[in-house]
C-alpha cells in the first residue's frame, strides 16, 4: 500500500499519533518518499522506530535499512543486522535478503558482535 497524499495525510498523522500501528508505518513511508509531506529521513526513522517497537515487522526492516546506509540516523551496521535478524525471524523475506547483503559488507568483527547481540533477542 502506498502512502496517501494531500489532505489524507492529515488523517494518517492523526491515526499515527493516536497509536495506530499501520498508520505509523505508512506515515514513515510518506516521509521517506516525500509523498504528501516534506521528505525527511530523520522523521521517517522516528516513525519507523515507533512502529517497530510496537511490533511492525516491515517497519523494523525499513529502520534497519536506514541504519545500514546512515539515512536520517547514524550508520550502524550492527544495529541494522540485529533489526534485520529479528524481522527475518518474524517472516519478512525482504529482511532475509537484506541481511545477506549487509553481512557481505561487514567486517568479521562486526558480524561476530551482531550475531552475539541477535542471539540475546
Amino acid at each position: 500500500m502506498s502512502p496517501p497524499g494531500g489532505k489524507d495525510i492529515e488523517a494518517l498523522k492523526f491515526a499515527a499519533e493516536d497509536g495506530h500501528l499501520e498508520s505509523m508505518f505508512l506515515l514513515a513511508v510518506a516521509y521517506a518518499q516525500g509523498k504528501g509531506v516534506p521528505q525527511s529521513d530523520a522523521t521517517a526513522a522516528r516513525w519507523f522506530h515507533q512502529a517497530a517497537r510496537k511490533g511492525h515487522t516491515r517497519a523494523r526492516t525499513s529502520l534497519a535499512y536506514l541504519h545500514a546506509v546512515g539515512r536520517g540516523v547514524r550508520r550502524d551496521p550492527i544495529l541494522a543486522y540485529v533489526l534485520l535478524h529479528q524481522a527475518m525471524r518474524e517472516g519478512d523475506a525482504l529482511a532475509r535478503d537484506m541481511l545477506e547483503r549487509l553481512r557481505r559488507r561487514m567486517t568479521p568483527q562486526q558480524v561476530k558482535e551482531a550475531e552475539r547481540r541477535a542471539a540475546k533477542l
